[in-house]
């Protein structure tokens, strides 16, 4: 049984059917599973450093599952570090049996690093490889959910609510000061969304901004957001153009290089 099955065995536990954010959970980790493929496929990496990518991203959310069965929630403010629980859960299952002590290692590290603000210090090129990548392309499928899945369940806010609000000066400035903000800073529902752009600064590879804008995934909810307050607007709309330029440029550097 490859790692796929041995995920959508273990998740189906789960899975009676009367919550819709089970099946939502399951579909990210095989798109983040693709996209992390794309990633490794533009890097010159071995195969097993490929594997050890794709485990990444096939276990990085296994946490997902138990959070909402205990809390009922996917916030992680509200109830537990997903990822460390999803990191106890595969050191007591049979996930990673295949791998030597020191790839298991590095494996659990980097899911227990890709729902941090910033990547712990100190660890080694390989770990810190993976973790680069699992952070990338979770965010890039962050992206999608966001777009595509009710705003309630992915961030604790509907279109309606966040239409009337503003966003706060601490976020807008971390979007045109080109960095992420931490989420305790966050002050309205616009705020978390708005947030999201943020991830941009923190992608790691070309090949993770290339296929970010291609998909066009981040701005699709603003674009289609009914806003109160035109100067609100406008705000969000300035963001937007401020995260385009930044990946961007920072593509026309890559090439140059």
């Amino acid at each position: 049984m490859d790692a796929m099955q041995k995920f959508l065995e273990y998740a189906s536990a789960y899975d009676d059917g009367s919550d819709t954010r089970i099946k939502l959970k399951i579909i990210h980790t095989q798109r983040v599973t693709e996209v992390m493929e794309q990633l490794t496929a533009a890097l010159p990496l071995s195969e097993q450093d490929k594997k050890l990518a794709y485990l990444c991203a096939v276990y990085h959310d296994i946490g997902r599952f138990e959070q909402l069965k205990r809390y009922h929630t996917f916030l992680d403010y509200k109830s537990i570090d997903h990822a460390q629980l999803g990191c106890e859960i595969l050191r007591q299952g049979d996930f990673l049996g295949e791998l030597s002590d020191r790839e298991r290692e590095q494996v659990l590290t980097a899911i227990g690093n890709h729902n941090r603000l910033a990547i712990e210090d100190g660890l080694d090129e390989k770990t810190l490889l993976f973790a680069k990548l699992i952070r990338d392309a979770d965010k890039c499928d962050i992206f999608r959910v966001f777009a595509q899945e009710d705003p309630v369940d992915t961030t604790g806010f509907s279109a309606e609510q966040v239409g009337q609000e503003a966003v706060s000066d601490v976020v807008y400035e971390s979007i045109l000061g080109h960095y992420c903000i931490k989420k305790q800073e966050r002050k309205t529902g616009l705020d978390v969304w708005v947030s999201f752009l943020g991830f941009f600064f923190d992608l790691n590879f070309a090949e993770s901004l290339r296929i970010a804008l291609k998909q066009g995934y981040y701005k699709k909810r603003f674009l289609d957001l009914n806003f109160e307050d035109p100067a609100t607007e406008e705000r969000v709309r300035r963001c937007i153009a401020e995260t385009e330029q930044y990946a961007y440029a920072r593509l026309r550097m890559e090439e140059l290089q």
